[in-house]
């Protein structure tokens, strides 16, 4: 048989022409679809019920659960339960040997006795010095201005001077003060010299200024050995009282005062007045270190200066406020609130620490004590062994009544609360439920979810609980009617009701097109064969519907699956179910 060979060109040709064919059809085709408008199918805006809900997963967990744990170290007399065993409420678990721990209860509630009574001591101190150091404040106030008024006054003096032990010429050229060590003569008992009308300005810089200043720094001596208010007030008395003795018997050389203070000191410690406990380096240390700042006082100056004025009543004067200023500094320190809080801090340390212990000592007295029908499911504890902060104890689970743990993100935390109802699904069943707690914080990570916007808008809760990222808030679901079917450890579905609305406004969800400016629908308009891009106010959410809050009325119609690519918010449409 031939064959028979058609030619290229005869092909062609009726391609051609089939393909021109499908270009006018679909000419015609679209100017006939642009005259009748784009094919839509309407729904019509009623009026609905939304019953609103959060959907979560979480693990099943015992109803109950109560771990016993010992806080501190005690010995183990029996155990008298293993993993496994069911108990009922009231029985006992375990018993302890509680001797070392009231021994260390007695020895902590000495400390603690102690610290009160010292805070309270303190309190009182530190009221006393605040009190004493606003009168003499006034008095200093008083002394400075007559001071002021002494320097600003002109006088001529006529002075004399008398000191055992002590032999001082004083004329108008002023002459250093001679001492000797022991009484054996009487100094002239007077000096005649006539002041110039105006007093002249010190030279000296060991003036009275110089003595108030030592005497400050000495105060902070005594600081720098003992934070007790009590002992460094009276440390500044013996001090006091030594050097004014001292100097009363015409005794002026620094190392020679030193050596008194440094005697003092040492004998009111023999003799408690000071409490060498509360001095914080080496007696002998602190004997030293005061003996350090009175050799720098130069006593010898001092008395020359006070000697060569013209104005003995200005000297007196400035002398009376030194001894005030110094002794305004000492006041200042003991009423400062330092010590104080930080003594309360203490106590208040130490309390805590005996409360817990008294408290663990009320739940061993009697042993362990089931607080609830359930089952043993942990035994970290043996008998004979000492309990630590690690051992883990006993645990005790009621498995009757069961739970599930949830987490809720951020975006579900406003709407669950205490007591709602719930629906828990597992691969054998439904069991009704209840919201029995919602805790006050948020664990997991970060609290804005990718996962949590995406489902926000997609009315599914809970999406970041799924990842290690999303924070949520720990809810605890609880079961109150379980079977055997109902095992802890595993997975669980939770829907919790939020809340109903009855006999509101409700659009389907294919109804609506979500944008970042908003929410649309495209509203039908029948006078002019249009739809139009409308934007709504939406509300709460069920799997099928919104709550329309604004933007529709019941009887209005809308396109019921709008597409996603139309060129104009406003265009005719033909309609296929009217």
């Amino acid at each position: 048989m031939a064959t028979v060979k058609k030619s290229k060109k005869k092909i062609i040709v009726p391609i051609c022409i089939v393909l021109v064919i499908a270009i006018i059809a679909g000419v015609i085709f679209g100017v006939a679809k642009s005259k009748d408008g784009e094919q839509v199918s309407l729904y019509t805006i009623a009026a609905g019920d939304i019953y609103e809900k959060v959907s979560l997963t979480g693990e099943i967990t015992a109803g109950t659960v109560k771990e016993y744990k010992v806080a501190t170290v005690a010995t183990v007399k029996e155990v008298f339960v293993k993993v496994g065993d069911k108990v009922n409420k009231g029985d006992v678990l375990a018993t302890f040997d509680l001797q070392s721990l009231n021994s260390e209860i007695n020895s902590l509630r000495t400390d603690y006795n102690d610290s009160l009574n010292a805070y309270n001591n303190s309190v009182a101190a530190q009221k006393e010095a605040k009190t004493k150091a606003e009168a003499l404040k006034v008095k200093i106030a008083e002394t400075e201005e007559l001071v002021a008024e002494l320097q600003n006054a002109p006088q001529t003096t006529t002075y004399h001077t008398t000191k055992a032990a002590t032999k001082i010429t004083t004329t108008e050229s002023t002459t250093k003060p001679q001492k000797t060590t022991a009484k054996t003569t009487t100094a002239p008992t007077t000096q005649p010299t006539t002041a110039p009308t105006t007093r002249p300005a010190s030279t000296s810089k060991a003036d009275i200024g110089s003595l108030s200043d030592a005497l400050a720094e000495l105060t902070k001596t005594l600081v720098q050995i003992s934070d007790d208010l009590e002992t460094i007030a009276a440390g500044t008395k013996v001090i006091a009282d030594a050097i004014s003795i001292a100097m009363e018997n015409g005794v002026f050389d620094s190392d020679v005062i030193a050596q008194i203070v440094g005697d003092a000191i040492s004998q009111a410690m023999r003799d408690g007045i000071i409490d060498a406990a509360n001095i914080l380096v080496e007696s002998d240390l602190a004997v030293r270190m005061v003996q350090a700042a009175i050799e720098s006082i130069d006593f010898e100056a001092i008395a020359a200066s006070v000697m060569n004025s013209q104005n003995v009543s200005l000297t007196a004067a400035e002398l009376q406020l030194a001894a005030q200023q110094a002794q305004y500094t000492v006041y200042s320190v003991q009423a400062d609130e330092t010590l104080v809080i930080a003594q309360r801090k203490s106590l208040n340390m130490t309390k805590r620490t005996l409360d817990i212990l008294e408290q663990q000592k009320k739940d061993m007295e009697n042993g362990w004590i089931a607080a609830f029908d359930g089952t043993i499911t942990l035994v970290d504890v043996t008998a004979g062994m000492q309990t630590n902060m690690l051992s883990a104890g006993i645990k005790l689970e009621n498995l009757d009544a069961m739970a599930v743990n949830v987490s809720l993100s951020e975006y579900d935390l406003h709407k669950v609360k205490v007591g709602m109802s719930a629906k828990v699904s597992t691969a054998y069943g439904t069991y009704d439920a209840e919201v029995t707690s919602i805790a006050p914080t948020a664990t997991g990570g970060s609290s804005t979810s990718m996962l949590d916007n995406v489902g926000s808008m997609a009315g599914i809760s809970g999406l970041s609980s799924l990842t290690e990222k999303g924070a949520g808030v720990q809810c605890v679901i609880s079961i109150p009617k379980t079977d055997e079917f109902i095992t802890a450890g595993f997975d669980a579905n939770a829907d919790i009701a939020t809340g109903e609305y009855l006999g509101v406004t409700v659009v389907p969800i294919e109804s609506i097109k979500l944008e970042k400016t908003g929410t649309y629908v495209y509203l039908y308009n029948e006078e002019e064969g249009t739809v139009t891009k409308t934007q709504i106010q939406t509300g709460a959410i069920s799997d099928t519907v919104y709550e329309v809050k604004s933007g529709l009325n019941p009887g209005d119609r809308i396109v019921s699956a709008p597409a996603g690519d139309y060129a104009e918010d406003t265009f005719k449409v033909k309609v296929t179910n009217k």
